[in-house]
């Protein structure tokens, strides 16, 4: 059949909804009620509509939650369903149109007849029997009086009573073991899991001061020296002509301007030292110089009629083996005592000391700066390698305390949040790759009260009387004493039913 739905807004009422299935065409009509608003709650409301969708030869349904429109639809069978797609899928039942269902003539003969006829019976009741329902009638009176009274005495009367317990701080210290062979916590002999982490490639950088040391030229000496002009021409003396002391290894100047000499003539020029004659190599006596280098050598000849003065030395470090060997030591060092830093850790993890182990080192991970014998007044050295660590977790750790704290108590209980903890010394890790540690762990301890027992015992009593009742049978804080909160107030007392009373023990 064909369906047609139909979307109810919350200004509807029963006129626009009439107005709307004027013009359905459709076989089977869905109203949809809106999510907010209340709408064609009455009963009067839903038969009107019911005959539109008649005139209009439509079956009708409904989707709503609204709880009295259902009912009103379950007086009138329209049925209803939660989803349009039940009501796609569901029985669609019959309704009917009729407010109020005509009573048929003899039916209401019928009835007209048994009410006379009851008339008639309690006319002819006896006296006797008139004064015994009397009787009935007040007995069912006072009971209902009785049931009202004990209601409102027994069940009515509720109270709130607080009892705050007296507390006791325990304190113990443990010593465990965290053992990476093992994967559950072992609280007879102390020893807790940990996790060697081994695949971690670190990366540290250092440097340090060479040892070594040597005297290097700093400065290049200088002075003047006399060209003479051996020829009958005039000679061109370029700068950087070089002149040279006569010896084995000659100490090398340079001149510092260009000259033109006439013929045989004289000229007195500025020198400065070589670089391979810089620093006291340069320095030389008077005369010394006595030769010209290159094509000139023959047409002049050559003397420094001073000592050329201002070649120095200066102390350069130098690298050694031992530097080498130095760093590379210090730096693996470095990097046990850092590499925790890369290590990904949980606010409860830490790494054991001296667990972080250099695993792997390769020719290629290890750069220096510079050669042993190389010039130089510091080293770097770049190192790359693998460690390994032992972690170490505290929640496991924690569990064996708390147990070792547990032993301490008798007849009493630890209040869970005043529990803490504190980790201790941690000792290296030994030749088992073991490491032992100390936590301690300290917590409040009350003496247990039974609740049930108390609240029983509370049952019917004044306010005072439970105050002492409570003092003599619980240990509690001397600084808080038990509150009572109990309604009706006029009473003073507690109420007589156990489960009225609302017992929290703090």
């Amino acid at each position: 059949m064909k369906l047609q739905i139909v979307q109810l807004e919350p200004f509807d009422d029963p006129v626009s909804v009439r107005e709307r299935l004027a013009f359905l065409t459709a076989e089977r009509v869905l109203l949809l009620w809106p999510e907010r608003g209340a709408i064609l709650r009455r009963k009067l409301d839903l038969v009107l509509v019911l005959r539109a969708a008649a005139n209009a030869n439509a079956r009708l349904a409904l989707v709503t939650p609204d709880p009295l429109v259902q009912d009103n639809a379950a007086a009138l069978n329209i049925s209803v369903f939660t989803t349009v797609e039940a009501a796609q899928a569901g029985r669609w039942k019959k309704p009917r149109a009729k407010l109020f269902s005509a009573e048929a003539p003899a039916a209401r003969d019928r009835r007209e007849l048994a009410e006379r006829g009851s008339r008639l019976r309690r006319n002819a009741l006896s006296a006797e029997q008139q004064r015994q329902q009397r009787i009935v009638r007040g007995v069912v009176l006072l009971v209902l009086f009785v049931t009202v009274i004990a209601f409102s005495v027994i069940v009515l009367p509720g109270a709130r009573v607080t009892v705050f317990l007296a507390r006791d701080q325990l304190t113990t210290t443990v010593r465990l073991v965290a053992d990476p062979t093992i994967a559950i916590e072992n609280v007879a002999t102390g020893h807790i899991p940990a996790r060697l982490v081994g695949n971690l490639i670190v990366e540290r950088q250092a440097s340090i001061r060479t040892s070594g040391s040597a005297d290097v030229p700093a400065t290049l000496a200088s002075g003047t020296v006399i060209l003479t002009n051996q020829t009958t021409d005039a000679v061109s003396i370029p700068r950087g002509t070089i002149v040279t002391t006569f010896a084995a290894r000659p100490a090398r100047f340079q001149t510092m301007q260009d000259v033109l000499i006439n013929a045989r003539g004289t000229a007195e020029v500025t020198i400065t030292a070589a670089s391979d004659s810089a620093g006291p190599v340069g320095n030389i006596e008077a005369n010394l110089i006595s030769r010209v280098e290159g094509d000139l050598n023959g047409k002049l000849s050559v003397r420094n009629p001073a000592p050329t003065q201002g070649g120095t030395v200066r102390q350069q470090g130098i690298v050694t083996k031992s530097d080498q060997d130095k760093l590379l030591a210090l730096l693996r060092d470095q990097i046990r005592t850092s590499a925790v830093a890369d290590i990904a850790l949980s606010p409860t993890q830490f790494i054991a000391p001296g667990s972080i182990q250099v695993i792997e080192e390769r020719p290629e991970w290890t750069t220096f700066s510079n050669f042993a014998g190389d010039q130089a007044d510091s080293l770097s050295l770049t190192l790359k390698v693998r460690v390994q660590a032992l972690v170490i977790d505290e929640v496991p750790a924690r569990k064996v305390a708390y147990a070792s704290l547990a032993k301490l108590l008798v007849d009493r209980r630890v209040v869970v949040e005043s529990v803490r903890y504190q980790r201790g010394k941690v000792e290296p890790v030994d030749a088992k790759g073991m490491a032992a540690l100390l936590i301690t762990v300290s917590g409040d301890a009350v003496n247990d009260a039974d609740a049930e027992a108390l609240r029983n015992h509370l049952a019917g009593m004044s306010v005072p009387d439970a105050n002492a009742y409570l003092d003599r049978a619980a240990l509690l804080d001397p600084r808080r004493p038990p509150q009572f909160e109990v309604w009706p107030g006029v009473f003073g007392r507690l109420p007589l039913l156990p489960v009225r009373i609302e017992l929290q023990v703090q």
